[in-house]
């Protein structure tokens, strides 16, 4: 068990200013400094890893946008809705019954 002066100058700080502490206060500063590199590294990598995130959920979304102006605009220019949006507009022009033929050069 440890004594209770020892104890005792630890806590007032004697311990702390004996000759053979301070000898060690350049690796205890040390020891700290990396110690704060350490725990600043691993709040930027979690800042870094919410970002990337955040950004796959954007372009996710940014995708699936796409994907649904695309299918409106398929479906917007399929002949039978420009047919159709022709005939309201009073428009003359007429759908072409014929198939295209090709003409070959003998």
């Amino acid at each position: 068990m440890a004594d209770a002066h020892d104890i005792q100058s630890w806590l007032n700080g004697d311990k702390l200013r004996s000759k053979k502490i301070r000898e060690q206060y350049p690796l205890i500063g040390l020891i700290v400094g990396l110690l704060f590199v350490y725990i600043l590294t691993g709040y930027q990598a979690v800042k870094q890893q919410h970002r990337l995130t955040d950004t796959k959920k954007e372009m996710l979304d940014a995708k699936f946008r796409y994907m649904t102006i695309s299918a409106q605009l398929t479906d917007e220019t399929k002949q039978s809705k420009i047919v159709a949006a022709l005939k309201e507009q009073g428009s003359g022009l007429q759908e072409n019954r014929v198939p295209p033929t090709k003409i070959i050069d003998n």
